[in-house]
């Protein structure tokens, strides 16, 4: 019977075996699979048998389904392995039967693992363990494959584990053929280490369907001392090896031969171990059979390193597919076009370092006709700087709406954001402007003066300077200015962001203010002085890449 695999952050797994009939996900309590979730529809998709096949169908959910990383648009066929993720939750389909005991209850690193394989310390003697440490036994019952027959499993292992991607194909695979190559092989286990050093099981097998209900042990200390010392350890008889009298799971198993292979990456450092084992006289293995093993465990190595950089490439597609969406919803919080007031022409550059960004920029119509250009900068860039930034642009808004005293309703804006608590701060440049007349309003909250361009005497000034006052979310009960600038026609102000002026060439060298001033003393209009400011900035990074956001935003006097 075919099954699902909901993944846990801890690495535990819950199996959900396949109705007959249709099988429901979703946060309706009487789905087949809950998906607890909130942003989890409640009829959210289901898994309907086809022939000898099963296809996955979105119900037309809210947040979509993703098969592999892909939006499923209607519906699709699952295959072995694929991976199926409902907001954040992900569950893997499987085919096969999987052993009983993967439908017992997950247990914690220190007991075991999702396969229901506990992983004991057992105490023995390995202070003289070469490349191939055995014990001679008594002789008991010979069962090898044959020289054609490896060979053959050994072409066969490369052929499966070449075309397997994920390392849920390839895991059961190189056991499989670890099978076939050892026929007096009893039970298999492939053990990787996480991200926090500990030893999982990942995939257990064994030859007989009868044992496949049994509990399981395996020793931890032995793989450890595999993967420490980077080389093979092989016993022929383990049930007399004097190093294992104290190996718990060794006795309780009545292990009669064993190998444990490390499984080593490219740089030569051990992430996990290949361990078979013989039990109830099947068989012994022999010293020829430690090359072998050894070499099945470096190819298998590659392939699982492989398949992790695959599972990894998925993610990274599921990620970034995230963030141009992402980039999509900040696009529709900025401006879509150039305000009309009268007396003034505005136009802007915004420039994310990444897909999205903290710059934030906004034209605001007031209710007293007059307009609000805004120009801000979110500490740092990124997913959390674009969130602050989304919740900055409501607020200032709201605030510049409700108070028509400038300076006033940046204090409010300032309070706000401050109890978020959100330990971010953002520096803020507000221009006021009043259709047809010359008196412009400015409240700066620790952000870069407006740069502005005199056309009658070729000047520049910084105005407000002086009066700048703490970035915005800082503490609140912050106070701030208002300065007023006239503008005469032919005038230009320009508004800036860091990531202008601390552009970054190849030799760590700043653009610097002393160049935007250069560039603003040329003179000319919005779009002229805009156009050379962008110019300079990317000549000067050449391919050094864009470090920070950028944002302009110029307004000339016309009239």
């Amino acid at each position: 019977m075919a099954f699902m695999e909901k993944l846990g952050a801890a690495g535990e797994t819950q199996r959900y075996e396949l109705k007959q009939g249709e099988t429901i996900i979703g946060r309706n309590p009487d789905s087949d699979i809950i998906v607890d979730v909130g942003a989890v529809s409640r009829l959210h998709a289901k898994i309907v048998p086809k022939g000898d096949q099963y296809l996955l169908v979105d119900q037309g959910s809210r947040n979509g389904t993703f098969l592999n990383g892909q939006l499923v648009n209607g519906s699709a066929i699952l295959a072995e392995g694929d991976r199926v993720r409902i907001c954040e939750v992900e569950l893997v389909f499987h085919a096969d039967v999987a052993p009983a005991f993967v439908t017992g209850p997950a247990m914690t690193y220190d007991s075991g693992s999702s396969f229901g394989v506990t992983m004991v310390d057992d105490t023995w003697d390995g202070s003289s363990l070469s490349k191939v440490e055995f014990r001679s036994g008594a002789d008991g019952l010979k069962i090898s494959a044959t020289p054609e027959v490896k060979l053959a499993a050994l072409m066969r292992i490369n052929a499966n584990l070449s075309e397997a991607l994920t390392l849920d194909e390839v895991l059961p695979k190189v056991l499989g053929t670890l099978f076939e190559i050892f026929p007096q092989a009893d039970r298999g286990f492939v053990v990787m280490k996480d991200a926090e050093d500990n030893l999982i099981p990942r995939w257990v097998k064994m030859r007989r369907a009868e044992d496949e209900s049994k509990s399981v042990r395996i020793s931890r200390t032995i793989i450890r001392e595999a993967m420490s010392s980077g080389t093979t350890i092989l016993s022929l008889d383990a049930s007399n090896d004097q190093r294992f009298d104290s190996s718990q799971s060794i006795a309780d198993f009545s292990i009669k031969s064993m190998i444990c292979a490390p499984l080593i990456d490219g740089n030569g450092q051990s992430f996990g171990a290949l361990q078979i084992d013989s039990t109830e006289g099947r068989g012994q293995f022999r010293e020829e059979d430690v090359d072998l093993l050894s070499g099945v465990a470096g190819q298998a190595a590659i392939v699982i390193r492989n398949s992790q950089l695959h599972e990894r490439s998925l993610k990274q597609q599921e990620v970034e597919q995230d963030l141009r969406l992402a980039t999509d919803v900040q696009q529709a919080f900025l401006p879509q076009s150039s305000p009309e007031i009268a007396g003034y022409r505005v136009c802007s550059y915004y420039q994310a370092a990444q897909f999205i960004g903290g710059d934030y920029f906004d034209y605001i119509p007031l209710p007293d006709g007059r307009w609000g250009i805004v120009a801000a900068d979110v500490v740092g860039h990124g997913v959390a700087a674009a969130m602050f930034m989304a919740k900055l642009s409501a607020e200032t808004r709201f605030c510049l709406a409700a108070d028509p005293n400038s300076a006033a309703a940046i204090e409010r804006l300032n309070d706000n954001m401050s109890l978020l608590k959100l330990e971010r701060f953002v520096t803020f440049l507000l221009m006021v402007l009043e259709p047809g007349s010359d008196e412009v309003r400015i409240v700066n909250a620790g952000h870069m003066a407006p740069l502005v361009y005199h056309a009658a005497t070729g000047a520049t000034s910084e105005p407000g300077e002086e009066e700048s006052g703490l970035p915005i979310g800082i503490d609140a009960g912050m106070s701030y200015d208002s300065v007023t600038l006239h503008m005469k026609p032919g005038d230009v102000a320009v508004m800036y962001t860091d990531g202008i002026n601390e552009a970054m060439n190849a030799e760590d060298e700043l653009y610097s203010i002393d160049r935007i001033r250069a560039c603003v003393a040329k003179g000319g209009g919005a779009e002229t002085i805009l156009d050379r400011i962008r110019t300079e900035v990317h000549a000067f990074i050449g391919n050094s890449g864009q470090d920070d956001d950028m944002c302009m935003v110029v307004i000339e006097r016309t009239a």
